[in-house]
């Protein structure tokens, strides 16, 4: 299920929604066009709280995800990084256990001395210095690198609540867990974006 079938369950009103809300009015019922309009309102916001629901994680996730365990070296990961053409990853234990995630975002931190994010930054200091601003990461690895504790959502979350976790952490992808903190999927902004289509 995708956002653009929303439309059509939005203006599908089911006998269920319309019993629920004849029941959250109080009184007696004369059905006049007032009235009318009181149970269809009701039955609609019952009907909409119901779809803020229907599309969970599970929906949009990427089941394939490429991933690295703490003790991966920083140049493992950003070969990983290019040859995927992704923005970040999932920083995980033997058992796929989510600990971190690691980012482009990360790498520039970890690169800028002025504690300024910014990729010209980067450039200005490679520049200004004559040396790579990268050679301090040779030796390190993601555990040293990664944010963390990672921001993680389960299968079961709804769609709407993943998008504001996005939000609330100024974050472009999210890894989905299950109970025990497996990793099972991914979700990134481009996939909220196509499941809204």
């Amino acid at each position: 299920m995708n956002f653009s079938q929303l439309d059509e369950y939005i203006h599908s009103l089911t006998n269920d929604d319309i019993i629920h809300a004849m029941k959250e009015i109080p009184g007696y019922l004369d059905i006049t066009p007032s009235d009318f309009m009181l149970v269809y309102r009701a039955a609609f916001e019952h009907a909409l709280n119901r779809l803020k629901t229907a599309i969970r994680a599970e929906h949009v996730m990427t089941g394939k995800v490429v991933s690295v365990f703490k003790n991966a070296k920083l140049s493992e990961i950003a070969e990983k990084l290019a040859d995927h053409d992704i923005s970040g990853l999932p920083v995980v234990e033997e058992d796929f256990t989510v600990v971190g995630v690691i980012s482009e975002k990360d790498f520039l931190k970890r690169m800028n001395k002025d504690n300024e994010v910014s990729f010209m930054r980067v450039i200005l200091q490679c520049m200004e210095s004559r040396g790579c601003a990268a050679s301090d990461l040779k030796t390190k690895n993601a555990s040293d690198m990664m944010s963390f504790p990672p921001v993680t959502v389960l299968k079961e979350t709804p769609v709407l609540e993943v998008a504001n976790t996005m939000d609330q952490y100024n974050i472009n992808r999210v890894p989905v867990v299950d109970e025990q903190n497996i990793l099972i999927g991914i979700i990134a902004r481009s996939d909220l974006v196509q499941a809204m289509c």
